[in-house]
């Protein structure tokens, strides 16, 4: 039996990392509470009752200050300046959204309403949001002593991913957080004494649930049981907690029941999580595809399509159905993928179809004269035609050429899977295809289509591949489905997991739930190499809730138009790939996920931009085309002697020294230190009072392109304010009378004048001269005065010179003088908030020992030469997946050039090929890295340039260049960029390179700096 793969986890990636730290300065200066001190309170106050054995987030009456709350979020979305671009930026509100709202209608539950703020993380698919919630769960810990979390999933296959993510990084976060024993309780309603060892221990614990599990009064959580001693009903240990909710996919949590059950379990506050989060509730972080993609965090997506037609009298045309027009009040309708004569020249479009239409009237094509449809039927799924001919528009066509369709398909995914396979080998990575299938009937019944076809192509396709020729079809693939348990004597069941979970009988979600454990059980078995399945065939479910790193392919094999949104498929394989040691491989060529589809290129791809435009995100770059050509490579510069000898110099080993200065870093330390604002620990009280105010948006006149309209708002309170203002296109009431309230009345059109006139607003409809939108809404902290108690209680303090010490690498002795030095008033905060005393303590020093150690580092040549094959650095082709590419020179090594800016691309087009004294250039693959202390990281440069030098044309200069958006070093947004650049002027100084960093502005760009 092949072993199984550890999966290695990386603590420090910077969006990871950015996303837990924000998330944890949402609550700034929350003391941490001391449950047993409370229940001793409690117990000698002789207040008795089951709340004594509840270990809770906070006391029972406790509210969190919403003003406070906000504050701390607007400080948050300022703080992302530091690494985001101004257009990035996530702006500032000025009020708090919380969810606030009636309970479920169920008998016996207490309490009418709940009031708790909600945050929002977006994070795009495949970029570790699991991990990241996990650990914020450990961090919210260290922090403000919080240990009850509720994690909330839509369905069974994202619980189970939840359950393996959190037995797989249980270690890692062990080894983060002082071996802080975290319990996962899988919510179980059959077990429901689990809700009283949530609610009692003192331990970090973390319940699991579906939302389906607390959301009817049928659950049992709402039920009075004999399991658990007292009168409380099990929901009300969890009310007891106040528990931090995580909500996973939060899109699948909008409805009135869903949010009504989440108010039930009256949470402190809760925090979405999800690729696409829907309402966006107080948005405070933010990685969105085009940043996944432009910073490498994903693999690069490239589509092979396969055009489903059908052949009618050797004229090509495909159908499928769109939904019934009832707008127009006809029956169903059908697209079709004709031939139109446009000026007579025949051209492929898509028209749409309904009863009675002359394909040859619509077309002019006399191919299709006579064609005149005289049925159609989405119930049979039949397309007729007056002359008695009929197409099966569910199937696409006849049985034949749907078997064709699936076989190209299979082919395709085959061979890239030899290929990439082949490529990947020597470099320890494994190879996946994940085969999506609608119709499991398709794979496992007797003359299964799939299964015959796949078999067919593989041993076809694998006499040309001598890794695949002694392994037979039936070794490599395999098949998860959930299966009912049979009666004896009867056939195996198959359920399908894609139907409604309110049709689902128990049986069948028991199975659902161990084709889910059969799946993740197997996902890092699947890594191993001497594992020989590597072709996954799976159900339409297995679309969220699973994804393995080496999924290099996907394949999807959908008897109709699959109605699964493609990022859900195509996020099933983008996560960055691993090798046999369980490390994540960050190779920009090996990261490429290639999606065979039952549809165009050109379909597929506009398709998946208009998913990430219609969920209001900055898609990615278009996916590349697998089919076009790679880049070639420029034989003459290759195999040019001076670009052997620019290499064999690049190729010298340099060793750094550091000469670091403990007495500076102590001092340099000790300044910050005394200088920085500490977490102050305090605690807030609130009081407040329920006030509703009524909003009006009146369209008084239109004038020469203006819009006049009346704003006025009136409340409970019995205050009213009014304004009356002329308003021109493009104007935003929000930002126009500083009312948030108003937002998404955006003036769009200004049409018509006099009474016929009208405005359109961007989100709110439109507006006729005397008409008026109403709305309610309640007025958010209003007159609600916050009293800010001071914390006098002191905490124990734990070994923090040791903390700092692991995290820095510096002496104990060090960080112990650095401590002893600060002023008494900042020393004396260790006390009283002891988490927050740490953060600051820890990267305070780390990021200025990293300056320190940039200012100091010297680097020596060695004799020994770095040991890199130039041919695997500079192959004869290059694949540059989603990456923007541009036509390069005669002087570039390869005849297109990949750029990652538009810096970049100008300083391309116009420097380098441009420049005819430039007789070589490249971009420097990823693979060729400079070596630099751990502290500031590896290094990889922009261009390597040879050119004439002016004043002795016979000399060529040899230059690397680094291209930025600036040419000023201190002016660049991230320290550790300050720091590589630095180093690396240090290190090409001593290889006797000349270095420097430009911008395309730059005109005399090859110049010394």
């Amino acid at each position: 039996m092949s072993k199984v793969i550890k999966l290695h986890f990386d603590p420090s990636q910077p969006h990871q990392l950015r996303a837990v730290e924000c998330t944890a300065q949402l609550l700034e200066g929350l003391p941490q509470f001391d449950s047993a001190l409370y229940k001793k309170a409690l117990s000698e106050s002789g207040q008795l009752g089951l709340q004594n054995d509840v270990v809770g987030n906070i006391p029972p009456a406790y509210q969190l200050d919403e003003d406070w709350l906000l504050d701390n979020l607007n400080a948050v979305r300022r703080g992302q300046r530091d690494w985001l671009e101004p257009a990035q930026l996530i702006q500032e509100t000025m009020t708090l959204d919380v969810d606030d709202g009636d309970l479920l209608d169920v008998p016996g539950v207490e309490g009418e309403a709940h009031r708790y703020p909600v945050f929002t993380v977006e994070m795009e698919t495949g970029t570790g949001k699991t991990y990241v919630y996990l650990r914020t769960i450990q961090e919210l810990r260290k922090q403000y002593g919080l240990r009850k979390f509720i994690i909330v999933v839509p369905s069974v296959a994202i619980y189970e991913g939840v359950v393996k993510s959190f037995d797989t990084m249980r270690e890692h976060f062990k080894g983060l957080y002082s071996n802080e024993v975290t319990h996962l309780i899988q919510y179980d309603s059959g077990q429901i004494s689990q809700l009283r060892d949530f609610a009692t221990s003192d331990k970090v614990e973390v319940l699991l649930m579906t939302v389906d599990s607390f959301n009817k009064a049928s659950n049992n959580v709402y039920k009075a049981t004999e399991k658990l001693q007292g009168e409380w009903k099990p929901y009300r240990y969890i009310q007891a907690v106040r528990p931090v909710l995580i909500l996973d996919e939060s899109q699948n949590y909008q409805s009135k029941r869903a949010r009504q059950a989440l108010r039930t379990l009256k949470p402190l506050l809760a925090i979405n999580y999800s690729a696409t989060p829907g309402k966006r509730e107080n948005l405070f972080y933010r990685l969105g595809p085009l940043e996944a993609f432009q910073q490498g965090l994903v693999k690069k997506i490239e589509v092979v399509g396969v055009t489903e037609q059908y052949q009618y009298n050797n004229e090509q045309f495909s159908f499928s159905f769109v939904s019934a027009g009832r707008r127009t009040g006809v029956g169903p309708e059908v697209e079709a993928d004709v031939t139109s004569l446009i000026k007579g020249q025949p051209t492929r479009v898509v028209l749409r179809f309904k009863k009675g239409d002359d394909l040859f009237d619509k077309t002019g094509n006399p191919a299709y004269k006579g064609l005149i449809i005289d049925e159609v039927s989405q119930t049979t799924g039949v397309l007729l035609f007056s002359n008695g001919d009929q197409v099966n528009v569910r199937d696409h066509g006849n049985a034949q050429e749907k078997e064709d369709i699936f076989r190209t398909q299979i082919e395709e995914t085959i061979k890239h899977h030899f290929d990439k396979q082949k490529a990947l080998l020597a470099s320890g990575i494994k190879v996946l295809s994940l085969f999506f299938i609608d119709r499991v009937d398709n794979y496992v019944a007797t003359d299964g289509l799939i299964r015959r076809l796949f078999d067919e192509a593989f041993e076809k396709l694998k006499k040309d591949y001598p890794y695949w020729k002694g392994w037979k079809a039936e070794e490599v693939r395999e098949a998860y489905f959930a299966k009912r348990k049979a009666a004896r004597g009867q056939a195996e069941q198959f359920v399908d997991t894609a139907i409604e979970v309110e049709e689902k009988t128990k049986a069948d979600q028991e199975a659902e739930k161990a084709a889910y454990e059969l799946i993740m059980k197997g996902k890092e078995r699947l890594l191993n190499l001497d594992e020989k399945v590597a072709f996954i065939f799976a159900h339409s479910a297995l679309k969220e809730g699973w994804d393995n790193p080496n999924v290099f392919q996907i394949c999807t094999l959908n008897q109709t138009t699959s109605e699964a949104k493609k990022r859900q498929e195509i996020g099933r394989g983008l996560r960055l790939a691993v090798d046999q040691s369980g490390q994540r491989v960050m190779s920009e060529q090996v990261n490429v996920l290639t999606v065979v589809a039952n549809e165009s290129y050109e379909r597929f791809a506009d398709a998946l931009q208009k998913e990430y435009t219609e969920a209001g995100q900055l898609a990615p770059p278009k996916p590349t085309n697998a089919r076009r050509y790679a880049a070639k490579r420029n034989e003459r510069v290759y195999k040019s002697k001076a670009f052997r000898a620019f290499w064999d110099k690049l190729m010298q080993q340099a060793e750094y020294e550091i000469l670091v200065e403990p007495e500076a870093v102590v001092e340099a330390c000790v300044a910050k230190l005394n200088a920085e604002q500490f977490p102050e620990p305090h605690i807030v009280v609130t009081r407040g009072e329920f006030v509703m105010s009524t909003i009006s948006v009146e369209l008084m006149q239109v004038s020469a392109g203006l819009a006049k309209l009346d704003v006025s708002i009136s409340n409970t309170a019995g205050e009213s304010r009014s304004s009356t203002q002329w308003f021109r296109t493009g104007d935003e009431l929000a930002r126009k009378l500083n009312e948030p309230r108003l937002k998404g009345y955006k003036l769009v059109a200004i049409e018509g004048e006099g009474n016929e006139a009208r405005v359109l607003f961007g989100d709110k409809g439109e507006l006729a001269v005397g008409q008026q939108h109403q709305f309610q809404v309640r007025e958010e902290n209003r007159n609600t005065p916050s009293t800010r108690l001071e914390a006098q209680a002191t905490h124990p303090v734990f070994n923090l010179i040791d903390r700092a010490a692991q995290e820095t690498k510096l002496t104990r002795r060090t960080i112990r003088t650095i401590f002893e030095r600060m002023h008494p008033d900042k020393k004396q905060w260790v006390f009283r908030n002891p988490e927050g005393f740490s953060g600051v303590f820890v990267r305070t020093i780390r990021d200025l020992l990293a300056d320190h150690i940039a200012e100091r580092v010297q680097y020596h040549l060695k004799k020994e030469k770095q040991d890199a094959d130039l041919e695997a650095m500079f192959p004869p082709e290059k694949k540059y997946a989603q990456k923007e590419l541009i036509e390069g020179s005669d002087a570039s090594m390869y005849d297109w050039v990949q750029v990652d800016s538009d810096v970049e691309k100008h300083f391309v087009q116009l420097r380098l090929n441009g420049d005819g004294k430039v007789k070589g250039y490249l971009k420097f693959p990823a693979g060729f890295k400079i070596n630099m202390p751990k502290i500031i990281q590896d290094y990889n440069p922009d261009w390597g340039v040879l050119r004439e030098d002016e004043q002795k044309p016979e000399v060529l200069m040899e230059l690397v260049r680094e291209t930025k958006g600036t040419t000023q070093i201190e002016n660049l947004q991230w320290g550790h960029e300050k720091r590589k650049i630095k180093l690396a002027k240090k290190y090409f100084a001593a290889l006797g390179i000349d270095y420097r960093t430009v911008d395309d502005k730059v005109v005399r760009w090859w110049e010394k700096g």
